[in-house]
C-alpha cells in the first residue's frame, strides 16, 4: 500500500498533526454524548461492516484512534500476496479486483489472514479511479476487542457470512448450470434493484462464474430473447425476477 496516499481518520485533522498517546479523538463525524449509539458511517462505514451494533462514544472514538484510514489511486494494490498480514483490512469506497473477480465498497476485503498471523493470499488491485480502504492493525484490535464483546460478535459473524457466501459459490460450481450461475449472480448484484451496470469487465464476470466470456454473452443473449432480462452494453435489467429465481434454483448441469 503506497504510504503517501494515507488519509487521517478525520479529514479535517492536520494531517501532518500526530496525536500523542492518550490523546481524545475528536472528529465532527463521532457521536457525541452519554449512552449507546448507532455507528458513525464517516469516514469508515462501520455499520455495513459491522451492523447494528451500539456502542457508547467513547468506543467509537477509540476505533477511529485505531484504524487507519486510505486514499488509492487506480491500480495501487491495498493488498499483495505474499505480505504479512497485520491488519484486518475493509474497502469503504471504491472497487478492486480480487483473484478472478472484484469486490465494491463498503464490505471486509480481508477479515480473517490477520487473525491467523499469515500472509495475504491474493493480490487485490484498485479498478475505480480511488478507493478508500482502512487497516485496523492486529496489535490494537485483539486487546481492544476482548473488552467488547459485541464488535467481536459482529466481526465472527462477518466471518461466517463471507464463508456462508464461498460455501454457496461452490455448491453453485458442482450443481448448476451456465443459465443458472448467471441468473444466481445477477439476483445477487442487483439486490432490490431493478437493474445492475456492470463494473467490471465481461470476462472478469465470466471467471468468477467459472464460464468462458463467449458463454456469459450467449446465456445473456438468450435471456434477453425470452425476455427474462434487457441487456444494453453493460446495463442489465430484470425484467421477470421469477423466472431468473426459478432458474436460479432449479437448472443443474446436465
Amino acid at each position: 500500500m503506497n504510504p503517501d496516499a494515507e488519509e487521517p481518520a478525520d479529514p479535517a485533522a492536520d494531517p501532518a498533526h500526530v496525536r500523542p498517546q492518550g490523546e481524545p479523538y475528536d472528529s465532527p463525524f463521532l457521536p457525541k454524548g452519554g449512552g449507546l449509539v448507532p455507528a458513525p458511517s464517516f469516514p469508515v462505514p462501520w455499520r455495513a461492516l459491522l451492523g447494528d451494533v451500539l456502542l457508547d462514544a467513547d468506543s467509537w472514538a477509540d476505533l477511529a484512534a485505531m484504524t487507519r484510514v486510505k486514499r488509492l489511486q487506480c491500480g495501487d494494490q491495498p493488498m499483495r500476496a505474499g505480505d504479512n498480514a497485520i491488519a484486518m483490512l475493509a474497502l469503504c469506497e471504491g472497487r478492486v479486483s480480487i483473484g478472478k473477480g472484484s469486490l465494491t465498497g463498503p464490505q471486509w476485503l480481508d477479515l480473517h489472514t490477520a487473525w491467523l498471523d499469515g500472509r495475504y493470499e491474493q493480490d487485490a488491485q484498485v479498478g475505480t479511479p480511488t478507493a478508500l480502504v482502512m487497516e485496523w492493525p492486529m496489535a490494537v484490535a485483539a486487546a481492544w476487542l476482548r473488552g467488547h464483546p459485541p464488535v467481536l460478535e459482529a466481526l465472527i459473524r462477518a466471518v461466517a457470512a463471507q464463508l456462508r457466501g464461498k460455501h454457496s459459490a461452490m455448491t453453485d460450481l458442482t450443481t448448476k448450470d451456465a443459465t443458472g450461475r448467471v441468473a444466481a449472480w445477477l439476483l445477487a448484484q442487483a439486490g432490490a434493484e431493478p437493474e445492475i451496470r456492470l463494473a467490471e469487465r465481461k470476462r472478469d464476470v465470466a471467471a468468477q462464474l467459472s464460464i468462458s466470456p463467449e458463454t456469459l454473452s450467449r446465456t445473456l443473449r438468450q435471456l434477453a430473447d425470452r425476455g427474462i432480462l434487457a441487456v444494453q452494453g453493460y446495463r442489465i435489467g430484470l425484467l421477470d425476477r421469477v423466472a431468473l429465481l426459478a432458474l436460479a434454483r432449479y437448472r443443474t448441469p446436465v
